[in-house]
């Protein structure tokens, strides 16, 4: 790979290049122009360049991979024609011919996930069967973007093996992560990318070090916010209200039991973090709670204190929750504009189909002020990076500073300073305790003082008070 006198309307590359006996990550905030450097290394953005000498068909696992396969599920969803939901796609028919033969299936931990429909599995999961299909395909090069967001520690673990072995294999590996935690140990070389130009780039153990010299500041002024925005907290000694409760809770795809005899409630103030493994069953736990998943009505589960299953309405339940997950993220694909996709938070739409007061029109705009992208106000949701649209999601979901913050992985795909800019908010919010907090992550760097209750699914124990 060579590229020399790079220009495109966000980089500046004076020069880059990668010998086949090296594998390269490449380091990169979410301001730096990473997700336009990683388009032009997977031929999705051709700039101008006076040498640009790329991979040919390199196997390529990033977002944009993964949102495409699941919009075409969506289009061959056959639900409507059945008695049951459409689990779609076997994960094995994305695989070579003889692929469960593959001692890489139990590398991946991806051997029983091969029956499962592909829309059954996590983003996780659903990342390491892309790699997959590139590996059997016999791909040589091997271009990922952000390959362990979404993976559990140990499939980190199992993704690192698997890479550092295909290396050995002479497979030339290229990976963009947005935080320094994640550059792997097995690459031999490292770039890093700031405000649109390589700063630094060499051996690993030589580069490295030069990080924290181009790291921005986290945003701060959190308190500022809520000032701003003119919240009030809750008086200390108000009494605690069930929000959630689950009793004896159950959920399962077909035969493949996700979890059992779970008991969980969550009353105001008891703010709850989820963990546990890819496939435990985190994400269909929050869809139950949210009512997007029909195994709420099976359970004995109250939300607000109103029995699911009693003819209550969906509609009246989420006007108190707010909601960010892998899920809603693929599923947003409605026409709009930045400002319009914050303010639809406001109404539980996918979509903005209520003329917003000048009142919500300038809460909103605070919040995008929040996020860094009021300037990015009145451009298409969907033409924002990935990072920018979660961003713009999260601030979706507080807009209406809701009772039940339910967010699953949300840190997804945002750099250090996002993360830690996030997860500061999040402690102000429970500091004033304007809503409860339901949070999953895969990341040990994310568990806060804040959190009162740790559930951990797919373990022996499925509950237990935060130490």
């Amino acid at each position: 790979m060579q590229i020399s006198n790079l220009s495109s309307p966000s980089l500046k590359i004076t020069d880059f290049s990668t010998l086949p006996d090296q594998s390269w990550c490449i380091y990169g905030a979410n301001d730096s122009g990473i997700e336009e450097f990683f388009a032009i290394l997977t031929g999705d953005v051709t700039p101008t360049a006076e040498v640009l000498s790329l991979p040919e068909a390199p196997g390529i696992i990033s977002f944009k991979i993964q949102q495409d396969i699941y919009e075409n599920e969506l289009r061959n969803d056959d639900s409507d024609f059945l008695d049951h939901l459409d689990p779609g796609t076997p994960a094995i028919a994305f695989l070579p011919p003889g692929s469960d033969r593959s001692p890489l299936l139990a590398a991946l931990a991806m051997t029983d996930s091969l029956n499962e429909g592909y829309r059954q599995l996590s983003s996780g999961q659903s990342r390491k069967l892309i790699l997959l299909r590139e590996i059997l395909k016999g791909a040589r090069h091997l271009l990922l973007q952000n390959p362990y967001d979404g993976l559990d520690q140990a499939g980190c673990l199992e993704l690192d093996k698997a890479l550092a072995a295909l290396h050995r294999h002479q497979v030339q590996v290229l990976v963009t992560v947005n935080n320094s935690e994640d550059i792997p140990a097995w690459c031999s070389h490292l770039a890093i990318l700031h405000q649109g130009r390589i700063v630094a780039q060499g051996k690993r153990e030589d580069v490295i070090n030069q990080i924290d010299t181009v790291q921005s500041a986290a945003k701060g002024a959190f308190q500022a916010v809520l000032d701003t925005l003119g919240v009030t907290p809750t008086p200390p000694g108000n009494p605690a209200e069930e929000l959630v409760n689950l009793k004896d809770g159950f959920a399962r795809y077909g035969q493949h039991l996700l979890f059992e005899h779970l008991d969980l409630r969550i009353d105001t103030g008891c703010h709850t973090l989820v963990t546990g493994p890819n496939g435990s069953g985190k994400s269909t736990l929050l869809h139950m709670i949210t009512g997007d998943n029909p195994k709420c009505y099976a359970n004995d589960l109250r939300i607000f204190g109103i029995q699911r299953g009693s003819g209550e309405s969906i509609w009246e339940l989420k006007r108190d929750m707010g909601i960010v997950s892998p899920d809603l993220h693929r599923n947003y694909r409605a026409p709009g504009t930045t400002r319009q996709v914050v303010l639809s938070g406001l109404f539980d739409s996918i979509g903005l189909y209520r003329r917003p007061t000048g009142v919500q029109e300038q809460r909103a705009m605070q919040w995008l002020e929040w996020t860094g992208l009021a300037g990015r106000a009145s451009q298409p949701f969907r033409r924002l990076s990935f990072a920018e649209q979660r961003l713009v999601l999260i601030a979706r979901a507080l807009i209406k500073l809701p009772r039940l913050l339910i967010l699953d992985e949300p840190t997804q795909g945002l750099d250090g300073h996002n993360r830690a800019g996030l997860l500061q908010f999040l402690e102000q919010i429970a500091a004033n305790r304007i809503s409860t907090i339901l949070y999953v992550s895969h990341r040990q760097d994310e568990y806060r003082p804040f959190f009162r209750q740790h559930i951990r699914l797919g373990t022996a124990g499925p509950s237990a008070p935060m130490p």
